[in-house]
């Protein structure tokens, strides 16, 4: 009965240090898809940047809004702004003050 009871202590260990590396693992992997869909989204505001030769018409773009492409053949001002922003990938706050942080 004793060998019993001292494997499935056993067992639980093992179980309990397995699911820790695997929350970590998908920590990580979390993590590094914000910070690729951030470059993404910082890539492409300068794109826009370059293209339209300023950047005041982006304005405070940190967070966008889950917005739908604006249905037009040439986009300019409010209508390119919400073009672009539904470009964006959405990322959480804790992702954008993550890489600024990063950046510091």
């Amino acid at each position: 009965m004793l060998e019993v009871i001292l494997c499935l202590a056993l067992f639980s260990v093992v179980l309990y240090v397995a699911q820790r590396q695997n929350a970590a693992q998908w920590q990580s992997t979390q993590q590094a898809n914000e910070q690729l869909k951030h470059s993404e989204n910082e890539q492409k505001q300068a794109s826009m940047a370059q293209l339209t030769g300023s950047v005041n018409w982006l304005g405070n773009i940190q967070k966008p809004l889950n917005q739908t492409y604006p249905d037009c053949q040439r986009c300019s001002g409010s209508d390119l702004k919400r073009w672009f922003q539904a470009s964006l990938h959405h990322l959480p706050e804790s992702a954008i003050v993550t890489s600024k942080q990063e950046g510091e």
